[in-house]
């Protein structure tokens, strides 16, 4: 099928590219042998820009727990390499553990003896001077939860000036609690409960934080709850620095076809869709700042392999296309495949530990979802160019942004089986001519962990991806065919010399991989 240019006026920007590719979605379906000879072609429209590719897009979201227990400490392990081989983000740090169990305790107090039945986690300003040095390191920015499920207003306003005391500029906003909507479901509050109840609770804990810079309302179940998002922005404008939501892409009983599937691009943008609509209203950035493939912890043999690394990517421009801010990837620093604090595996997690030696030591292997993330955050920073794609009948997904320093790039992502055969790819790329540079993600196989790789290489122990020199393709006349292999995907960077990035992280230069 062949999928017309955008045909909106710019002012819709990436929300018309969105439709235009949600539309190649609900055309096309996944097949996992595919006859030799396909071919697929992709114009890009340089001449038209449309919404950004921010710098900070692809985030990562922990529980509030990682404080209380020490972790995200730059000076031991290899996190903060890691962190810095994704470049400069952000980081969310809120989660289930925030109301159910984490008691903030001001400096110079004692924890309470007794503790209260439900503490289970501590958390101190002296963790949140921690933070701070582990952002300094990774050169992140951080939202941080305030506990807003048991709220006490005295403890919310030491938290909150400690917070912006000692995390500076580097603290976008607070969070007031996490999940209200399902705070009956968890003791917290009693029924009924809504968005009538919660917004003079929301104000309270607005009050204490004493300051704009505020995000929220971090609510789940995005198909019921796009209302609050609407309110608290029309209601409390004035006073947000963000708005926030959580989605996940499928159930639990979804499989690796499911993940990967048009029809799950399609959710992904609809699911949303009220949401990025009251966020533009209101004229306020809005992120998913807690996300993944499947929630409770993701699914075995389909979060935790190289499945998650197509999806993670193609998921992640998906949105930043539609005009969301950001995604924060859910996850956990603990050992992977196992059971975390919780009794959940979180199997979705980017980053874990490979043994409880590792864990203890903080050393942590970059599981195949970090390498989609990787991916996706090279595209950017810089505005989208409309694309027109014809598939030819396989699972491709495309998209091109203008980079801030005046480079093209291209990422197309093949979600066919592995095994299927290679798809050939004509790219119009009008005026540009000489030599492009490609980088490939590649795995053995998608429902396996093992052989995740870009350019070759792999994350090694420091946490770093060792740099290996792009693939060359020569443009002619205009065009640019590439052989991309079934259950893979790829960055093309058109223009410019092989080079360092922008800033200095190496981010969206597409000269190498690492």
């Amino acid at each position: 099928m062949v999928v017309p240019r955008i045909g909106r006026r710019l002012a819709v920007g990436v929300a018309a590219v969105a439709t235009m590719l949600s539309g190649v979605g609900q055309a096309v379906v996944p097949t996992p042998v595919r006859a030799a000879g396909t071919d697929a072609t992709i114009a890009i429209d340089g001449a038209h820009l449309a919404g950004r590719l921010p710098s900070d897009f692809v985030g990562l979201s922990f529980e509030m727990r990682e404080l209380g227990v020490g972790n995200l400490d730059g000076h031991t392990g290899n996190l903060v390499t890691l962190f810095r081989t994704l470049g400069q983000s952000n980081i969310r740090i809120s989660g289930n553990t925030l109301d159910r169990d984490t008691l903030w305790v001001p400096a110079g107090q004692p924890p309470p003896q007794p503790l209260p039945s439900w503490v289970q986690d501590i958390v101190t300003p002296a963790d949140i001077a921690r933070l701070d040095g582990f952002l300094d390191a990774t050169r992140w920015k951080a939202e941080v939860g305030i506990n807003m499920g048991r709220f006490d207003p005295a403890l919310a306003a030491d938290e909150a000036r400690t917070l912006f005391s000692t995390l500076g500029g580097d603290l976008v906003a607070a969070e007031c609690g996490n999940e209200p909507n399902s705070w009956v479901s968890k003791g917290f509050r009693t029924a009924p409960y809504g968005y009538a109840q919660y917004r003079p609770e929301w104000e309270a804990c607005a009050a204490a934080v004493g300051s704009s810079r505020i995000a929220g309302p971090d609510t789940s179940s995005p198909g019921s709850t796009a209302s609050w998002v609407a309110q608290l922005a029309h209601d409390e404008r004035s006073r947000l620095e963000l708005l926030t939501q959580h989605a996940y892409s499928v159930d639990g009983s979804a499989g690796v076809s499911g993940l990967l599937s048009p029809q799950t691009d399609a959710s992904e943008v609809g699911s949303v869709a009220a949401q990025l609509a009251a966020a533009r209203a209101e004229h306020l950035p809005i992120r998913l700042d807690e996300t993944n493939s499947s929630a409770g912890g993701g699914t075995a043999g389909v979060s935790d392999v190289y499945a998650s690394a197509l999806w993670s990517m193609d998921y992640s421009l998906l949105m930043a296309q539609d005009g969301f801010s950001g995604l924060n990837f859910h996850g956990g620093l603990g050992v992977c495949g196992a059971p975390l604090f919780n009794g959940k595996f979180q199997r979705y997690t980017p980053i874990c530990a490979a043994d409880a030696a590792d864990e203890r030591a903080r050393v942590y292997i970059a599981a195949p979802e970090y390498y989609g993330l990787y991916m996706a955050s090279r595209l950017g920073p810089g505005r989208f160019l409309p694309v027109t794609l014809s598939s030819g009948g396989a699972n491709v997904t495309a998209y091109a942004v203008r980079g801030d320093d005046g480079r093209t790039r291209l990422a197309v992502i093949e979600k066919d089986d592995t095994a299927a055969a290679p798809v050939h790819v004509r790219v119009s790329v009008g005026r540009e001519r000489g030599t492009a540079r490609v980088v490939h993600l590649t795995g053995t196989s998608l429902t396996s962990a093992q052989g995740v790789a870009i350019q070759g290489a792999t994350v090694d122990r420091s946490g770093r991806l060792p740099r290996r020199a792009a693939d060359r393709v020569p443009i002619d006349d205009g065009m640019l065919g590439l052989d991309l292999a079934s259950g893979s995907a790829v960055i093309v960077t058109l223009g410019g010399e092989c080079g360092e990035g922008r800033s200095g992280d190496g981010r969206g230069e597409g000269c190498s991989a690492g």
